[in-house]
């Protein structure tokens, strides 16, 4: 018995990881650039949204994106509305939706006393998901990327 429930335990973990969530109305990918940076540089946040299949994001209310506070990272802020980012917006029938077609481009600073390792910035999209035959629904999902602190050697010998 267990040696048969030991293979299909294995087959439902892979599906449960591989497979996109229910909720996933977002395709969210990110990108830190660059991918190692040192104690006092800056990087950059890439996002770039694509609504599922028959999805569309509305303009209203606001699509926003906010980013989980990190004692290691400095940001501007910690939430963008879809405004402030300049996303186009186009009407689509009865409904205006956002265009998503840009990248979003986030500035931040890894503190100059910031732990040394991987890092993560977690953060989560709010938005307004319509569908095709016009059912809205106000939704979040959230999203991550990571990248990698080195030392600053040049900061050090300056002290």
């Amino acid at each position: 018995m267990i040696k048969v429930a030991a293979p299909l335990l294995i087959v439902l973990i892979l599906l449960a990881v591989t497979s996109p969530a229910e909720e996933d109305y977002l395709k969210i990918i990110t990108q830190i650039s660059p991918k190692i940076l040192r104690q006092g540089e800056e990087g950059i946040l890439k996002i770039k949204i694509t609504p599922r299949e028959g999805m569309r994001i509305s303009s209203h209310p606001e699509m926003i994106i906010k980013l989980k506070d990190n004692n290691n990272l400095t940001f501007p802020k910690v939430f963008f509305t879809a405004s402030e980012l300049s996303f186009p917006i186009k009407q689509d029938n009865d409904t205006i939706i956002l265009d998503l077609e840009k990248q979003i481009e986030i500035p931040f600073k890894v503190q100059e006393n910031s732990l040394l390792g991987k890092h993560r910035i977690n953060g989560e999209i709010i938005f307004t998901a319509v569908t095709s035959d016009n059912w809205s629904l106000k939704t979040y999902q959230k999203f991550f990327s990571e990248f990698v602190s080195r030392p600053n050697y040049k900061r050090n010998k300056a002290n």
